[in-house]
């Protein structure tokens, strides 16, 4: 069964969920214990497969994971802010904050860093 990677606009604010929309979104921050992650550390999902991309559950397109990596706050850059879709670095920590990440210090937590490319539009 194919991986689906969920994206919610009340995480990503308008202007990533526009991006994402656009395709121009190819990466996302992951806990350790979302569906992806997990799927990739039981061997479901390898780098090179197939992945659904849905928003607000609604199907956006497919693409292929490139690699997934365990991260800290301070391995992330502006350029992992701008392949999630955001402006800078404060846009991407305040979206982590909105998907959950606020019962401690950012730099506390551990991150999946989740890469994808998208595949051609069908149809």
């Amino acid at each position: 069964m194919m991986q689906r990677l969920d994206f919610t606009t009340a995480v990503l604010g308008k202007k990533a969920t526009a991006r994402l929309k656009n395709r121009q979104v190819t990466q996302t921050i992951r806990s350790g214990s979302s569906s992806i992650v997990l799927a990739t550390s039981d061997g479901r999902l390898k780098p090179g497969e197939d992945l659904q991309v849905a928003l607000d559950d609604e199907f956006v397109g497919y693409a292929k994971l490139v690699a997934i990596d365990k991260v800290r706050m301070n391995d992330l850059t502006q350029d992992d802010a701008q392949r999630g879709g955001f402006d800078n670095r404060f846009e991407l920590f305040y979206a982590l904050r909105r998907a959950g990440y606020r019962f401690k210090p950012l730099d506390e937590y551990v991150f999946y860093r989740c890469q994808f490319t998208w595949e051609a539009a069908s149809g």
